[in-house]
């Protein structure tokens, strides 16, 4: 589901150190699981140890493939099926090594439960794969002052007020395996307007360190460009993953500002280790970004 930066791995890792205070020491990595399932797809399974704290490493590269865990025992049950995810090396992930099963596809409304077994150490994990909610339409639109910029936005209905519903959106290339997950781009039926409608701006993922809060040509990384080719992966998830990723997408804003250290864990909901496990209720929306078109989804 997602592909993360080399930058955002060694941020990942830090977040998740135990006891992240300043004035404590981190003495033992932590297992970090990084995993999903979605309805209609195959399991995926991330494993690493975290980095130490004012740990020393040559390259980003010699530091991924230190932490990579490849022994490890992954299991992943429902209610009535049960696989051992297969490792093997996969460049289009970072950390480059994956966990998954061609036997076990994900199933709406059903739970899964993921254990790791490695160095004497369990890790344990559950989740649930939620009802999928689609767009409605999405609007794209060249911005008036620069040709090259596209404004891109989602439109969806929250049909049933009485229940909650969360949202996080990923994006693809044509041509790409792996989504990335949209800046900003995390939603909740709390967003809605008096009409229900949710209003969801889909915008690239770019470094940080590279947005201006003027309107300049500095802020063009976060647009698409017209004739982009994409993949719009609109998910929902259940509340443990909405706030996973609210937390986890706000601490890689603050981590580029100097006056902001990182002193906080992320969220986690991992047993014996730290990391994510997440169902996705999830719904692929191909485009290539026309100017000036409204395309509309009949439900």
């Amino acid at each position: 589901m997602l592909m993360f930066k080399h930058t955002l791995y060694i941020l990942f890792s830090i977040f998740f150190l135990v006891g992240c205070a300043p004035d404590r020491d981190v003495i033992e990595p932590t297992i970090i699981l990084e995993g999903w399932i979605e309805n209609g797809e195959h399991p995926v399974a991330l494993l690493h140890y975290s980095m130490v704290m004012g740990e020393e490493y040559d390259s980003v590269s010699q530091l991924v493939m230190d932490k990579l865990i490849t022994l490890g025992k992954v299991t992943v049950s429902s209610s009535n099926e049960s696989a051992i995810l297969i490792g093997g090396f996969d460049t289009a992930y970072i950390p480059p090594y994956k966990y998954t099963s061609s036997r076990l596809v994900g199933v709406e409304g059903e739970t899964y439960t993921i254990d790791v077994e490695y160095d004497n150490k369990t890790v344990t994990a559950q989740t649930t794969i939620p009802a999928p909610v689609f767009f409605d339409s999405i609007k794209v639109q060249q911005s008036p002052y620069v040709d090259s910029i596209i404004h891109l936005t989602g439109y969806v209905t929250d049909t049933d007020p009485s229940r909650e519903n969360y949202y996080v959106l990923f994006y693809r290339y044509r041509g790409d395996k792996q989504y990335q997950n949209c800046f900003l781009g995390i939603f909740s039926d709390q967003n809605a307007d008096e009409n229900h409608s949710i209003s969801m701006p889909i915008y690239r993922n770019v470094s940080t360190s590279t947005l201006k809060l003027s309107d300049s040509d500095n802020k063009k990384g976060r647009y698409f460009k017209p004739w982009d080719k994409i993949d719009i992966k609109l998910t929902t998830v259940d509340s443990i993953g909405y706030k996973f990723w609210s937390e986890f997408s706000a601490l890689t804003m603050t981590s580029s500002i100097a006056f902001m250290p990182i002193y906080t864990n992320v969220y986690s909901n991992v047993e014996g280790g730290k990391g994510y496990w997440i169902g996705y209720g999830a719904k692929v929306y191909p485009l290539t970004l026309r100017r000036d078109t409204t395309i509309r989804y009949p439900h």
